[in-house]
């Protein structure tokens, strides 16, 4: 199965942002824009002989901003889509009063072997 912290990043890296795993470190001051990603499932979808042999993957992308992130949003999914990632979902979350960013969620499903 594949590193997803590593590949991930891998991914983004063309668009030149911070891309953190599962969250922003609290006392760390926060670029204008940034991307965190985590995956929120893993479940097997070919098994043979008892061994997992695919395992389908739902990878959560978060942008943050606190400018327009519309080109960003559209840049990561052509990303995304290259690496063979099919989206699933796309929103975005309520702003709360006296947050920084703005918060567009990206949901990514893909087969590993």
């Amino acid at each position: 199965m594949k590193d997803l912290m590593n590949h991930i990043p891998i991914i983004l890296e063309p668009l030149g942002l911070p891309i953190i795993f599962n969250g922003f470190p609290k006392d760390s001051e926060k670029p204008n824009q940034f991307i965190t990603f985590l995956e929120i499932s893993a479940k097997p979808i070919f098994v043979a002989g008892g061994n997992e042999i695919e395992t389908e993957r739902i990878i959560q992308i978060n942008v943050w901003s606190n400018i327009n992130y519309h080109q960003l949003a559209e840049s990561i999914k052509h990303l995304m889509g290259n690496a063979e990632f099919e989206r699933i979902l796309e929103y975005d979350e309520p702003y709360i009063a006296g947050e920084s960013h703005y918060n567009r969620v990206l949901q990514f499903v893909f087969c590993d072997e």
